[in-house]
C-alpha cells in the first residue's frame, strides 16, 4: 500500500513555503500541483491552498482539470513573482498552528439534521472549547521532520517524526531498510582500501611515522648519505691504488672522500643519538595506551580478554586510518564500488546504477542534451524512454556505435532505437541483455479451418521483446520480406505460412524457383499448388492472373460492393513467392531463349503469336490488378537494389514489409530517407553464422499505423514435428475450393494443376526412388531400342509419345515450339537431379557404329542415374 501524507506539517500560509513553492513553479515553467506535492512533501489539501495563493498573487493562472495551470511569470522573472507574492494579502493568518483541530474521521456518516453550516459552527465552537486538548502533546519545528540523507529514496512518505501507529511503524522499516544496506556496504567496503585490514594497516604506518618524526627521518636520511660517501670513498681509494696516470689528483680526490666520509658519519651517529631519546618518548605515548589495555584486559579475563583487547586495538587503528591516501579520481572510484555501481552493464544492476552510467555516456561522452531519462526494467534488458532537449533522435541514432562502446558489458550491434510517434524529440532505447528474445512464446496452435481472412491480421506470426505479438494482415494486402542470406525470411515465411493454411477461406499458391519449395517445410503438403520451375511459374501466375482481372466482373453480381469480400463460399488467393531473385533469373533466361526462337520467323508468324510477359512482369501484374479481387502476393527476396532484382522495384512498394537483416539500400528503398535516424536499423541484425542463430528470424515491420514504430519482431518458431503434424492435420480436415464462378475464367482446373505438380514431384516419394521424369526418359529409351544415347530433340519427341505433357502442343504459345521443349527439358532434368546431387550433362555419342559423334543424353550415364549400371 502506498504510503501518503495526509496531514498537513507546516500551514499553509507561511510566508517561506508560498515563497519556496513560487519559486519552483516558475523555475520549472510547471505549474502542476502534483510536483509541488512531490517537491516540498505536502498534503493535497495543503497544496491546494497553496496554489489559490498562488493565483491570487498572479503567479499561476485558474485551473484546468487535472492539467497543469499556466505560469505567468518567465525565468527570469522570479524577482517579480516573488514580489507580487508578498504584496497578495494572506488567505489566513500566519499564527495558525500545525494542527488546528482535532482530525475529522470522513469514514463516519454525518450527524443526522442540519445543514453544512450549522456544522461548520460546531466545528469552530468545538475548536474553542477544546482549544487546550489541542495544544497538548509535543511540537517539533520544521527542521527536526527532516530525516538523515537519504540518496537511495528508502524514506517513507509518512513523516516518521509523527508519534502515531503509522509513523512509528513507518519509521522501523526505514532503520531496517537503512541498516540492511549500512551493512551491505560494510561487507562490500571490506575488499577495498577502506575495508579494516588495510586502515589498520594503515593507521599502524602512521602512528610509526609519528613516532619516528621528523627528527628520526632526518636521522635515517644522514644515516644513508653517510653510507653513500663511505661507498664513494671507498671506490676513489680503490682507483689511487691501483691508477697509472694522475696518481696525485687521485689519492688527493680519495682522502678528501674519505674525510667527508668521516665527518657525516659523525653527523650521523650524532643525529641517531639524539633522535633515540625523543623517538623513545613518542613510543611510550603511543604504545603504552595499548599495552597497558592489553595487560589489563589479559588479567581480568585471560584470554578472552586479550583477545578482546587485540580487537579494540585493531578497531582504534583502522579508525585512525579511515582515510585512504587517494586523489579526487581515486575517490569517486572508490565510492562508486563501494556502493556496488559495476562498471558493466549487466541485467541484476540497479535501475539507479544504471541510469547513472546511462546519463553519464549520453551527456559527457556523446554530448547530447537530455530533458528527461526514465528507466523501465525488463525481463529481457532496459527499455529506456528519451526526452531530448531541442534535439531529434538522429543525434543519438549516429552514435548508437559509440554508445555501446561506452557502456561496457553491451553486446555489438544489441541497442535499438525507437522514434516516438507522439514527439519528435522523443525516443525508446532498447538495450537487451544476452536472451532478450526470452518472451516470444512458440508459434500457437491453429485448428485446421479455425482463421478467416477478416481475423488474420490477429493470427501472431512473431513477437517484440516484451511479448507484444505480431500479427500481418492478409486482406487485399500484399507483403514484401526482405532480408540478407541466413537472415531467417524462410522462418518468417513458415510462420505466416502457418497462420494462412489455418484459413478457411484462402488458397495458398507457392513459388519457389531458387529452393526448390525447401523453404515452406512441412506446410507444402497444405498449398495448392506449389511452382518449382519456369514453366510451373508460368502456368500458376496465369492462373492466378486471369482469376483476379475477371473477379471485378462479380462484384455487383455477388453484393460485394467495390471490393472482392473472402468468405469459405469465395476464397481469396494468396502467393506466395520465396527467393524471388532467382524467378528474376529465371524470367531474364526464359525471355532470352524465346528471343532467341523468335529471331528467324517473319513479322507475319510473329503478330499471329501471343505477347510475350517475362514471369517477374506476370507477378507485378498480379499485384497491380488483382487486389480489388483479394489475389495477393507475399514476395520474399535478398534484397531490393538492381543487381538482384533487376528493374522490379515495385516490390520495395508493397503496402506491407517485413526488413531481415539487410543493407542501408534496402532500407533507403522501403522507408526512405531519413528512416536509419528514427530506428529503423535492420542493418545492425545479424544474420545466422554457422550454429549461432545471431539475429535470424527478426525483423522490422512496417504495416499501415498499426506497425509504424522501428520495433524489432521475432518469428514464432515451431519443431518440425510438431509442424508436420499440423500440415497433416489440415490436409486431412481438406483444403479451401475455388469457388465455381471463379473457376469459370481459367482454363486449367485447380485440382488438375495440384494433380499435375505432384505427380512429378511426390513429396512422399522415397529419396532413393528414381525421380519420375527420369523414370520416363528411362521408358523412351527403351521405346527407341535402347541406342547409345539420344539427341535433346529426339528425346523430347519419345516423352511427347509417353506423356501428353511433353507433346509438341503443349509449347505451341511459345514461339518455337520444339526449341522451348528442349530448353524446359534440360530445365527439369536439372530440376529434378540437383536437390539428389546428380547431374545428367550432354556428351558426345556415336548413334551408329562407324557413324560420326554427336551430342546428347547418353543411356551409360542414364543407366548410372537409375541404378542399372
Amino acid at each position: 500500500m502506498t504510503e501518503i501524507l495526509d496531514h498537513s506539517v507546516l500551514p499553509s500560509t507561511d510566508p517561506d513555503l508560498i515563497r519556496h513553492a513560487a519559486e519552483l513553479v516558475v523555475s520549472t515553467q510547471f505549474g502542476s500541483p502534483s510536483m509541488v506535492q512531490r517537491k516540498l512533501r505536502l498534503g493535497w489539501a495543503q497544496v491546494q491552498d497553496l496554489f489559490a495563493q498562488l493565483e491570487a498573487a498572479g503567479v499561476v493562472g485558474p485551473a484546468d482539470g487535472g492539467r497543469a495551470r499556466e505560469v505567468r511569470f518567465r525565468t527570469d522573472q522570479l524577482t517579480d513573482a516573488l514580489a507580487a507574492v508578498e504584496a497578495a494579502p494572506a488567505g489566513m493568518d500566519a499564527d495558525v498552528l500545525p494542527f488546528p483541530g482535532p482530525r475529522v474521521d470522513m469514514t463516519k456518516p454525518a450527524p443526522a439534521g442540519g445543514d453544512e453550516d450549522d456544522q461548520d459552527d460546531d466545528f469552530e465552537d468545538t475548536a474553542d472549547e477544546e482549544d487546550d486538548e489541542v495544544l497538548e502533546g509535543d511540537v517539533y519545528l520544521a527542521d527536526e521532520l527532516v530525516l538523515e540523507d537519504d540518496p537511495e529514496g528508502d524514506a517513507p512518505w509518512i513523516n516518521p517524526m509523527l508519534l502515531t501507529k503509522e509513523g512509528r511503524r513507518a519509521r522501523a522499516r526505514y532503520l531496517q531498510r537503512r541498516g540492511r544496506r549500512k551493512l551491505r556496504r560494510w561487507v562490500k567496503r571490506q575488499t577495498t582500501v577502506r575495508g579494516v585490514v588495510p586502515s589498520a594497516w594503515r593507521g599502524g604506518r602512521r602512528i610509526q611515522g609519528w613516532v619516528v618524526g621528523t627528527e628520526g627521518a632526518t636521522a635515517r636520511a644522514a644515516e644513508q648519505h653517510a653510507k653513500m660517501l663511505a661507498t664513494h670513498a671507498s671506490k676513489a681509494t680503490r682507483q689511487a691504488k691501483f691508477a697509472l696516470r694522475d696518481r696525485d689528483a687521485k689519492r688527493k680526490a680519495a682522502d678528501k672522500a674519505g674525510q667527508d666520509a668521516r665527518l657525516a658519519l659523525v653527523q650521523a651517529t650524532a643525529m641517531k643519538t639524539a633522535a633515540h631519546k625523543k623517538i623513545g618518548m613518542r613510543a611510550t605515548l603511543a604504545l603504552s595506551p595499548f599495552a597497558i589495555a592489553d595487560l589489563a584486559a589479559y588479567g581480568y579475563e585471560g584470554g578472552l580478554g586479550l583477545a578482546a583487547a587485540a580487537l579494540v586495538n585493531i578497531a582504534v587503528l583502522a579508525y585512525g586510518g579511515r582515510t585512504p591516501n587517494l586523489d579526487a579520481e581515486g575517490l569517486e572510484a572508490l565510492e562508486r564500488e563501494e556502493l556496488g555501481m559495476p562498471e558493466k552493464f549487466e541485467l541484476g544492476m540497479t535501475v539507479r546504477h544504471f541510469e547513472q552510467m546511462l546519463h553519464q555516456a549520453l551527456t559527457e561522452d556523446l554530448g547530447i542534451a537530455i530533458q528527461a531519462l526514465r528507466i523501465k526494467p525488463q525481463a529481457w534488458g532496459f527499455e529506456v524512454d528519451i526526452t531530448f532537449h531541442r534535439q531529434t533522435p538522429a543525434a543519438l541514432s549516429a552514435g548508437l556505435d559509440k554508445l555501446e562502446a561506452c557502456l561496457p558489458g553491451v553486446r555489438t550491434n544489441s541497442i535499438l532505437l525507437q522514434q516516438s510517434a507522439q514527439a519528435r524529440n522523443e525516443a525508446t532505447l532498447r538495450i537487451p541483455g544476452e536472451d532478450p528474445w526470452r518472451a516470444v512464446p512458440e508459434l500457437p496452435y491453429r485448428a485446421p479451418k479455425s482463421v478467416s481472412t477478416k481475423t488474420l491480421h490477429t493470427a501472431q506470426i512473431g513477437a517484440d521483446m516484451s511479448g507484444r505479438p505480431l500479427a500481418l494482415p492478409g486482406k487485399r494486402t500484399s507483403v514484401g520480406v526482405v532480408g540478407k542470406p541466413r537472415s531467417g525470411k524462410s522462418t518468417m515465411l513458415r510462420a505466416m505460412v502457418d497462420a494462412l493454411t489455418a484459413c478457411d477461406d484462402r488458397i495458398i499458391v507457392g513459388i519457389d524457383l531458387g529452393s526448390y519449395g525447401a523453404g515452406f517445410g512441412p506446410y507444402t503438403k497444405n498449398l495448392h499448388a506449389l511452382a518449382r520451375t519456369t514453366r510451373e511459374a508460368r502456368r500458376v501466375l496465369e492462373w492466378a492472373l486471369a482469376i483476379g482481372q475477371n473477379r471485378p466482373r462479380l462484384f455487383n453480381k455477388l453484393g460485394m460492393g467495390l471490393n472482392w469480400e473472402s468468405s469459405r463460399e469465395f476464397p481469396g488467393i494468396t502467393i506466395i513467392t520465396d527467393e524471388f531473385p532467382a524467378l528474376v533469373q529465371a524470367a531474364t533466361v526464359e525471355a532470352q531463349q524465346v528471343q532467341a526462337a523468335r529471331k528467324g520467323m517473319k513479322a507475319e508468324e510473329l503478330e499471329l503469336l501471343p505477347p510475350f510477359i517475362r514471369l517477374d512482369d506476370l507477378l507485378q501484374l498480379v499485384h497491380l490488378t488483382s487486389a480489388k479481387s483479394d489475389v495477393v502476393e507475399v514476395v520474399a527476396s535478398q534484397g531490393y537494389t538492381k543487381d538482384r532484382i533487376k528493374n522490379n522495384t515495385w516490390v520495395s512498394e508493397l503496402p506491407a514489409q517485413l526488413m531481415c537483416a539487410c543493407d542501408r539500400d534496402d532500407i533507403l528503398l522501403i522507408a526512405g530517407g531519413g528512416a536509419m535516424a528514427e530506428g529503423w536499423r535492420p542493418d545492425r541484425l545479424l544474420p545466422a553464422m554457422g550454429d549461432h542463430v545471431n539475429d535470424a528470424g527478426v525483423a522490422y515491420a512496417m504495416a499501415g499505423a498499426a506497425y509504424c514504430e522501428p520495433i524489432p519482431y521475432r518469428a514464432c518458431i515451431l519443431s518440425d514435428e510438431e509442424a508436420d503434424r499440423r500440415a497433416t492435420e489440415r490436409l486431412e480436415a481438406g483444403l479451401p475450393e475455388l469457388d465455381e464462378l471463379s473457376a469459370a475464367f481459367v482454363t486449367d482446373d485447380l485440382a488438375d494443376l495440384r494433380g499435375y505438380l505432384a505427380d512429378q514431384y511426390d513429396e512422399d516419394e522415397d529419396e532413393a526412388a528414381v525421380p519420375a521424369l527420369i523414370a520416363l526418359a528411362r521408358e523412351a529409351f527403351e521405346m527407341a531400342g535402347d541406342p547409345a544415347g539420344l539427341t535433346a530433340p529426339d528425346l523430347a519427341e519419345h516423352l511427347g509419345k509417353l506423356d501428353p505433357d511433353w507433346e509438341l502442343d503443349a509449347f505451341a504459345d511459345q514461339g518455337d515450339p520444339a526449341a522451348a521443349r528442349v530448353a524446359a527439358l534440360r530445365a527439369a532434368i536439372k530440376a529434378v537431379l540437383d536437390p539428389r546431387g546428380e547431374e545428367w550433362k550432354t556428351d558426345s555419342f556415336r548413334p551408329a557404329p562407324g557413324a560420326g559423334t554427336v551430342k546428347g543424353y547418353r543411356l551409360k550415364d542414364l543407366k548410372e542415374i537409375t541404378g542399372e549400371a
